[in-house]
C-alpha cells in the first residue's frame, strides 16, 4: 500500500514517486526529476557550472558527476533521471577522483589572473579549484588565446576566462528569447561568440548573463574594476523602475551603490532582472535638488533658503486662497506608500481640498463615478501563474517594455504550447512565440473588442475577431493583459468593461482562475491607489463625500490657482507650462531639478528611492518593503516629514511623528499595510481574489467608436523604455542603450 507521501497527482493519475537514497538518506520525487533536483531537496551541495535552475539541462561541464550503485563510472547529476531504488554517492573515492580530473582539464587553458578578474572572491571556479583541483598543473604548453568581443555597453568580456558552460547561449535563446550568442568550432577550438558578429547586444536582460557566469569571462562594464565582492556591503532591496516589483542585492560602500544584482523570489522575479532595474541606480546622483530654494520677489529666481523660510512661504501661498483653489498631483514613481499617503492626508485633512490625483497619463476618468474594486485596477493573475496560461490577449500591451520579467513569463508559457493574440495601434518588439498580431488605427480598439464579444456570443464575425473569441473560449486558463496604450485611452474604461465581458463569456473571472488583468502603468501606482491619491477614493478604497477634480480638470487650467506637485515628472507636459502661464502658482517637492521646478515659487528637496525606508506595492497587489542603503543629499528630508512640519503651520496637525506611526495609520486605514503583516518575513499575497473583479457594466453603444475622420493624423505618444524617469535618464549606462537604437529604446 502507498502512502500519500509515495504518489504524485499527475493529469488524473496516481503515479507512484521515486524513491532513492541519497549519502544514505531516502527520498521520494515526482517523476522526471533528476539526482540533482533531489540532493538540492537534500541540501546536499553537488559542485556544478553548466547547471542552473533556470535554463534547460546543457550537461557539459561535467563537474557534477556522482556515484550510482550499479553504473560501472560517475555519471552527470544534472541529466540522470531518478529511478525507483537508485543508490547515490556525492563524495565516495570515485566521484573525487572524477572532479580532480574535470578542474585539471578546466584549468588547463584558464588564465591565472584572479588578482585583477571582476569575478574573484565570487568565482565557483576558485572555490571548487580549491576543493577539488590539483595542487598544481601538469599543462606545459601555452595557453590558448581568444579575442575578446564588444557586447556593448553592459558586457565587458575576457574570453580567454570562458569554461564553454553555454549558461549565456541559453539564456539568451529560452529565457531572453533574443538568440544573440552561440558557440563555433569544436573542441579544444570552441569559442563563445556573438551569434551575428561584432554587435551590441540587444536583449533589455543582457545583463543577467553576467550575473550567471560561473568564472570571469562576462562582467558588468559599469562595475569593471570598481571594487571587489569582499569590499561590499549588501543590503536587500525592491526594484522600483516597473510594477512587477523584483527582489534585488544591493552593494554598496561608502555611501554609494556600485552594484546591484538579483535576489532570487520564485513568486515575482524568479531569477532574473531587467537592465533598467540593473543600472539605473547611476542616475541616482545626477541632477539632485540639494537645498529649499524660493522666489522672493516677483519675476526673480529662485535663491537658496533655509527650511523655515520655505516652509512659511508654503503656507503662506496656501492659506492665501481658498481651500477648493489648492489642488495636488503626486508622481508614483520614486515614491513609497507613506509619501502617498501623507499627501492625500495633507491635502485632504489639513489644506482641506478634495483636488489630487496620480494618473497624469490618463485621459478617461469616467470610470471614477464608478466603485471599482482593487481586483479591477489590477493584476489578478499571480505572475507566478502567468506561465500556466494557455492563450495570452494583449490589449494595448507591450509586456516586454513595459514589465519585462512579467513578458518573461509569458514567453515561457509561449513557449510551452499558449497562444498569443496582440491587439494594438503597431507592431511589437515582441520575443514570445505563436504570436498573432491585429494591427489597428488609434480609436478602434473598442471596435474590435465588440467584434470579438460578438464572434464569442453568435460565433460570426470576422476572421481575426472569430479567431480570439473561439481561442479564448476554448483555452483552460486565457489572460487578457491590458497595457498602458488600454489604460491611458481616450476610452480606457469602455476597453476595460469589454475586456471583462469577454472573459466572462470564456468564464475565466472566477475565484479559480481570474484572467483578468490590468498592467499598472507606473511603479507605485497600486500604492497610489490603495492610499486613496484620487479625488474619488480614500485610503482603502473608502468613498469620500465630496469628489474633487482629477489630473485633467486640475491641469485644464482656470480654476486651480496653487498647485502642489510632489515627486511628478512633467518635463514633457505642455499642460503645467500652461497653468504657470495663467498665473497658477506652483510648489514643487521632488528630488530632481527639472523645468517645472525652475518655475515654482517655492523648492523642497525630498529624497529619492534607496535613500529612504518606503513600502512598494507591485502590479499584482503585493505590499513589500525597501529599506534605505544610502544617505542622500545633506539638507534633503524625506517627503512625508516635509509634509509633517508643513502641517504644523496649520490649525490641524498630521497625527503622526515618526515613521512607526505613519505606518500605523496606514495599516488603519488599510488593513493590507498593516505594519505586522508587511514586516513578517512572508511575501505578501497577491491581489484580493475575495473581492471579484466589477461585471455587469454597460461597455455602451457600437455607435461611439472614437474614431477620428479620415485623414486627421492621430499622434500615440510612448515614453522610452530607458528613459521614463529622472533616474533612468541620469543613468549614462541607460543613455547609451538609449541611444543604440535596436535594443528596445524608443524615444
Amino acid at each position: 500500500m502507498w502512502s500519500m507521501a509515495d504518489v504524485w497527482w499527475n493529469r488524473s493519475q496516481l503515479i507512484k514517486m521515486p524513491t532513492l537514497i541519497i549519502d544514505g538518506r531516502e527520498i521520494s520525487v515526482k517523476p522526471g526529476a533528476t539526482i540533482m533536483e533531489a540532493a538540492r531537496l537534500l541540501g546536499i551541495k553537488i559542485p556544478h557550472f553548466c547547471y542552473h535552475p533556470g535554463l534547460s539541462v546543457a550537461g557539459n561541464c561535467r563537474m557534477c558527476m556522482v556515484e550510482v550503485e550499479k553504473m560501472p563510472k560517475p555519471v552527470i547529476s544534472c541529466a540522470m533521471p531518478v529511478n525507483e531504488g537508485m543508490v547515490v554517492r556525492t563524495n565516495s573515492e570515485m566521484v573525487q577522483k572524477a572532479r580532480r580530473g574535470v578542474m585539471e582539464f578546466l584549468l588547463i587553458n584558464h588564465p591565472l589572473d584572479c588578482p585583477v578578474c571582476d569575478q574573484g572572491g565570487e568565482c565557483k571556479l576558485q572555490d571548487y579549484a580549491l576543493k577539488y583541483g590539483p595542487d598544481q598543473s601538469r599543462f606545459q604548453d601555452k595557453k590558448r588565446r581568444v579575442a575578446n568581443h564588444d557586447l556593448g555597453p553592459v558586457i565587458e568580456t575576457e574570453m580567454n576566462r570562458c569554461i564553454h558552460c553555454t549558461r549565456c547561449i541559453r539564456f539568451s535563446t529560452e529565457v531572453a528569447g533574443v538568440e544573440e550568442m552561440g558557440a563555433v568550432f569544436r573542441g579544444d577550438h570552441m569559442k563563445v561568440v556573438p551569434r551575428l558578429g561584432q554587435r551590441p547586444l540587444s536583449s533589455e536582460l543582457a545583463g543577467n548573463m553576467a550575473e550567471i557566469c560561473p568564472v570571469g569571462a562576462l562582467n558588468l562594464k559599469p562595475f569593471h574594476f570598481r571594487a571587489r565582492g569582499w569590499e561590499l556591503h549588501r543590503a536587500q532591496g525592491i526594484c522600483p523602475h516597473c510594477a512587477v516589483g523584483c527582489h534585488v542585492r544591493v552593494d554598496h560602500r561608502q555611501n554609494s551603490i556600485y552594484r546591484i544584482k538579483t535576489r532570487k523570489c520564485p513568486s515575482i522575479n524568479g531569477e532574473w532582472l531587467c537592465d533598467k532595474g540593473r543600472f539605473a541606480y547611476e542616475g541616482m546622483v545626477v541632477g539632485r535638488l540639494q537645498v529649499p530654494m524660493m522666489v522672493l520677489e516677483p519675476g526673480e529666481g529662485l535663491v537658496e533658503v533655509s527650511w523655515s523660510q520655505a516652509l512659511d512661504r508654503v503656507s503662506e501661498i496656501i492659506k492665501g486662497v481658498k481651500p477648493e483653489e489648492v489642488a495636488g498631483l503626486a508622481g508614483a514613481w520614486g515614491l513609497g506608500a507613506e509619501e502617498l499617503y501623507a499627501f492625500q492626508d495633507f491635502l485632504r485633512q489639513v489644506v482641506g481640498t478634495s483636488h489630487l490625483d496620480y494618473r497624469l497619463s490618463q485621459k478617461d476618468f469616467s470610470a471614477d463615478d464608478i466603485p471599482l474594486a482593487r481586483s479591477d485596477l489590477m493584476l489578478n493573475t499571480p505572475l507566478e501563474a502567468m506561465e500556466k496560461a494557455d492563450c495570452i490577449f494583449l490589449v494595448g500591451a507591450d509586456p516586454r517594455f513595459e514589465m519585462p520579467l512579467l513578458n518573461v513569463r509569458l514567453r515561457k508559457a509561449s513557449l510551452d504550447g499558449a497562444s498569443v493574440w496582440s491587439l494594438g495601434t503597431r507592431h511589437l518588439l515582441a520575443n514570445l512565440e505563436n504570436l498573432e498580431e491585429t494591427i489597428v488605427s488609434p480609436g478602434e480598439e473598442v471596435d474590435f473588442l465588440r467584434k470579438v464579444l460578438s464572434a464569442m456570443t453568435t460565433k460570426r464575425g470576422s476572421k481575426a475577431a472569430l479567431a480570439v473569441g473561439n481561442a479564448l473560449r476554448k483555452a483552460e486558463r486565457p489572460v487578457v493583459l491590458l497595457g498602458r496604450s488600454a489604460v491611458n485611452h481616450a476610452q480606457a474604461e469602455t476597453l476595460r468593461r469589454l475586456v471583462v465581458a469577454i472573459l466572462g463569456k470564456a468564464e475565466a473571472v472566477a475565484a479559480g482562475w481570474n484572467g483578468y488583468n490590468r498592467m499598472v502603468a507606473e511603479a507605485n501606482a497600486a500604492a497610489a491607489e490603495d492610499m486613496g491619491v484620487v479625488p474619488h477614493r480614500g485610503p482603502g478604497y473608502r468613498v469620500v463625500d465630496r469628489m474633487g477634480m482629477n489630473a485633467g480638470e486640475i491641469l485644464a487650467g482656470g480654476k486651480i490657482k496653487v498647485l502642489f506637485l510632489l515627486g511628478v515628472d512633467l518635463e514633457n507636459d505642455s499642460r503645467v507650462a500652461a497653468a504657470i502661464q495663467a498665473g497658477t502658482r506652483v510648489i514643487f517637492m521632488g528630488a530632481f531639478a527639472s523645468s517645472v521646478a525652475e518655475k515654482a515659487q517655492v523648492v523642497l528637496p525630498g529624497l529619492v528611492h534607496g535613500e529612504k525606508s518606503g513600502t512598494l506595492t507591485n502590479g499584482e497587489g503585493r505590499v513589500q518593503r525597501n529599506d534605505r542603503v544610502v544617505n542622500g543629499p545633506l539638507t534633503a528630508k524625506e517627503d512625508w516629514r516635509i509634509l509633517r512640519a508643513l502641517s504644523q503651520r496649520f490649525a490641524r496637525v498630521l497625527p503622526y511623528d515618526d515613521l512607526k506611526g505613519l505606518r500605523e495609520a496606514m495599516g488603519r486605514a488599510d488593513g493590507r499595510y498593516d505594519p505586522a503583516v508587511v514586516d513578517s518575513e512572508k511575501v505578501s499575497m497577491a491581489c484580493d481574489h475575495g473581492a471579484g473583479v466589477t461585471q455587469g457594466l454597460d461597455p455602451g453603444s457600437e455607435a461611439k467608436s472614437g474614431v477620428k475622420d479620415v485623414g486627421e493624423p492621430e499622434m500615440v505618444w510612448e515614453p522610452s523604455f530607458y528613459r521614463e524617469t529622472p533616474v533612468t535618464r541620469g543613468s549614462p549606462t541607460l543613455s547609451r542603450l538609449h541611444g543604440g537604437g535596436d535594443k528596445g529604446g524608443r524615444g
